[in-house]
């Protein structure tokens, strides 16, 4: 409110206020006088409001997101060579007269064919291992020859291989009829001996190791 708007409305009571001594039939201008007042009063105060620059309402501030990565989700490496399988008995072998020694066991001596031979393709041959029986129990004639595992060489997967009972300490030949594979390439077939209960068993320490073919069989040349 301005000045001679605050020395008006000071006047204007101080005028009441005499008016309102000296009593009598002015008493109604007085009350005029005083609500006149009140009105000029009351819109100087919405002007004043009117005019009051707005009061600034603090605003919190947002924090700021921050873009910072995840950290990546580790992914585990498959290294390493997997463990090649082996065929094992399908019963347990049971300790021989020998004492410690495994009562079906084969070492192998010699081969025919060896390792890396190379035969053209449809070319027959024979495959023949000399076993030693160094296990601590006889081999009897239904004991066979069974091939368990990579190429088959056109061969019958089952081969009676003595007609007589093998002794521990004593030898016999394994032979089997193969024919090279094709197409043209090189290939390796897997051979165990079973026992007449059914057991597998080969060579090595503990017997449960197996005896193969390994040939490469080559295109025919014209």
């Amino acid at each position: 409110m301005n000045a001679k708007k605050h020395l008006l409305i000071v006047t204007l009571a101080l005028l009441a206020l005499t008016i309102s001594a000296c009593g009598g039939a002015e008493s109604g201008a007085s009350s005029a006088v005083l609500t006149e007042a009140a009105i000029i009063y009351a819109q100087s105060l919405t002007q004043t409001a009117e005019a009051a620059p707005p009061t600034a309402t603090a605003t919190p501030a947002l924090p700021t997101a921050t873009n910072t990565p995840l950290p990546p989700t580790a992914t585990p490496t498959v290294t390493g060579t997997p463990p090649t399988a082996t065929p094992s008995a399908t019963q347990q072998q049971s300790q021989g007269s020998g004492g410690n020694t495994p009562c079906l066991r084969a070492s192998f001596e010699i081969e025919t064919v060896p390792d890396g031979t190379q035969y053209t393709v449809g070319r027959g041959f024979t495959k023949a291992w000399r076993l030693k029986n160094s296990g601590s129990c006889p081999w009897t004639p239904n004991f066979v020859a069974v091939w368990v595992s990579g190429e088959l060489f056109g061969a019958d997967s089952v081969t009676q291989f003595t007609a007589v009972n093998i002794n521990p300490g004593e030898y016999v030949w394994v032979e089997i009829e193969m024919i090279a594979p094709k197409p043209a390439g090189h290939y390796k077939g897997y051979w165990m001996l079973r026992s007449d209960q059914g057991v597998f068993f080969g060579v090595g320490i503990t017997g449960d190791e197996w005896f193969w073919v390994d040939i490469e069989s080559i295109p025919i040349l014209e």
